[in-house]
Parts: structure tokens; sequence; C-alpha cells
């Protein structure tokens, strides 16, 4: 997937700080998860004062690697990661999608907390994914999308659909690849599956990670 043509039906205002755990459209009772007027500057620095680990130092070059010749895309995928997703990259509009701290199981099961929304609209999000020829990793990452108001006995409002493609460097301490997003109403087809996107949900991009080990 090309991450250039970005569906340019989000808009930059209204998407800063829409995060992959909590893209919950942008009409309706949805909208409470959007940045309001005004402070997405203020959302887009505190984003990148969040990942500057994974963006500084040797971090770059490890991601690099992830899909550089000398690296097979074999290394390992269990364990810690934080992440770092770009909307409209390489151009004049790129901006921090969103970040998080992020586990891959060996049972083929991920797990990610997200920065770019606060836990009352919801910001944990959960995954399954393999690895295919040549160390392609596929991971299909689902959560519920909520109206950020909702009290016992709420329902959600839909839920929203990562799909990602990624490849890890051999050593296994990095990885990047693509992502692409969109956001469904409840009943458009199996849950998980995907089917027609809510209107100006679909995005797509890069991101790239670095795995954090216990020193």
């Amino acid at each position: 997937m090309d991450p250039r043509p970005v569906t340019r039906r989000l808009h930059f205002s209204s998407i800063v700080t829409l995060a992959v755990c909590a893209l919950v459209g942008l009409a309706g009772d949805a909208a409470a998860a959007c940045v309001a007027p005004g402070t997405a500057k203020l959302s887009q620095a505190l984003l990148l004062r969040a990942a500057q680990p994974a963006r500084t130092g040797a971090a770059p070059e490890l991601a690099a690697a992830a899909q550089g010749a000398n690296s097979n895309g074999g290394g390992p995928i269990a364990g810690l990661w934080q992440v770092v997703m770009t909307a409209f990259p390489d151009t004049p509009d790129e901006f921090i999608y969103d970040l998080g701290f992020q586990q891959f199981h060996n049972d083929g099961t991920e797990l990610m907390i997200s920065a770019g929304v606060p836990p009352t609209i919801g910001n944990v999000c959960i995954g399954v994914w393999e690895r295919g020829a040549g160390g392609v990793i596929r991971l299909r990452h689902l959560t519920w999308n909520w109206n950020g108001d909702e009290v016992l006995g709420d329902a959600p409002t839909g839920y929203f659909l990562l799909d990602v493609t990624l490849r890890t460097n051999s050593r296994g301490t990095a990885y990047s690849g693509t992502w692409k997003t969109a956001s469904y109403d409840l009943g458009t087809g199996p849950l998980g599956t995907g089917g027609p996107a809510q209107p100006g949900t679909e995005a797509d991009g890069t991101l790239e990670a670095t795995r954090i080990g216990v020193n």
C-alpha cells in the first residue's frame, strides 16, 4: 500500500488527535472525541513530546533497518513496543496520528494502550496477528467507539478497525510498515470484518516502533 495518497476526506483540524484506539467518526454524537478548534497545535506538540523516545537517538536507524536490504524481516515480534503512527507522511500535512505502548504475544494476540485519546473514550485495543511469507506480519486490530460521555448502561456507537502490514528488522529491535483504518456502524457485517465505512473515517499512513526492554 502506498501511504502517500491518504484519504482526503479527513480534515487536519478535526482529526489531529483521533487515535488508532478511538477513531469514532466525524458526525453526530461521536464527534465528542475530536479536538476542539484552535487546540490542534497544542495537541500535536504534546504528542510529539510523548513520541520523542521513539523518534530520536537510535530509533530512526533501527526503524529504517526494518525495511533495509540487510534485514531478513524475520526478527521476533513478541514483547513490548513503543509505536508511532504518522498520517500524510512526507507531505506538508504530515502529523502524528497516534502513538502508544503495544504488546505482541506468542499466541498471535496483540494489545495496545493509546496516548492519542483519554481512557474515557476508549484507549485500549486488542488484535490478532500472523507472520507470512518473507517475514511480513499482518495485524488486525479492534476496539469499540463511544460518544465520550458514556455512563453505565450506554451502548457503543460502533467499532474501529485497524489493518497493519509490518516487518521487523533481523534483530527484532524495531519494526516499520503501513496502516489503514476506518470506523463502522454496529451491524455492518460481522464485527471485525469491515463493510461500508462511516463517511470521513478512513485514513492510512506509515508507522514505526522500537522494542522496550527491561533495561
